[in-house]
């Protein structure tokens, strides 16, 4: 059966609206292995790819996936305007506190690699052995990470905000 028919028939038993809003093909070659993990209830389910490393540390990795929620596997996958606009953030916070331009660019340096170890999965500090990252936990059971995918449920719905004075003008200006 098709997606579609799956998720007509979900929809006639639950009785209640289902929407497919995003999905990712993930694919492996034969000397890479999946790691998979359901975190909540399914609320929240992990697949990483890794390559040469066994079941159980792909599950470990999939699970550091759940619970810490990277947003990215390493630092040369972090969106530039990411990186940009934490700079900036940080740099106005120290120059806030009075230190001068030079120690603020040197704060920003360090203050973006702490960035790093929570965002990027191989940076993190691993949730069995925090004396380990992620990426070394790994590395030492003879493997690498070669991608990783997390969805939540509910992640990314926009809520519309709406401010019925600013409606109401704009419909008046209108006519």
């Amino acid at each position: 059966s098709t997606l579609n028919d799956r998720l007509v028939a979900l929809v006639a038993k639950i009785g209640e609206k289902i929407s497919f809003r995003r999905f990712e093909k993930i694919t492996k070659n034969d000397d890479e292995i999946f790691g998979t993990y359901k975190h909540m209830g399914g609320k929240i389910g992990t697949v990483v790819v890794l390559k040469g490393a066994n079941e159980e540390v792909a599950k470990d990795v999939a699970m550091q996936t759940a619970a810490m929620n990277p947003t990215a596997l390493n630092r040369s996958l972090v969106p530039q305007e990411v990186i940009d606009r934490e700079s900036k953030v940080i740099k106005e916070q120290v120059m806030a506190e009075g230190k001068p331009e030079d120690i603020a660019e040197k704060m920003v340096v360090g203050r973006l690699n702490k960035f790093y170890n929570e965002v990027c999965l191989e940076e993190q500090a691993f949730i069995k052995d925090s004396g380990l990252s992620v990426k070394d936990y790994v590395k030492n059971n003879g493997g690498e990470i070669i991608s990783m995918t997390r969805f939540a449920v509910g992640e990314g719905i926009q809520k519309r905000e709406e401010n019925f004075a600013d409606e109401v003008m704009s419909q008046i200006k209108n006519s």
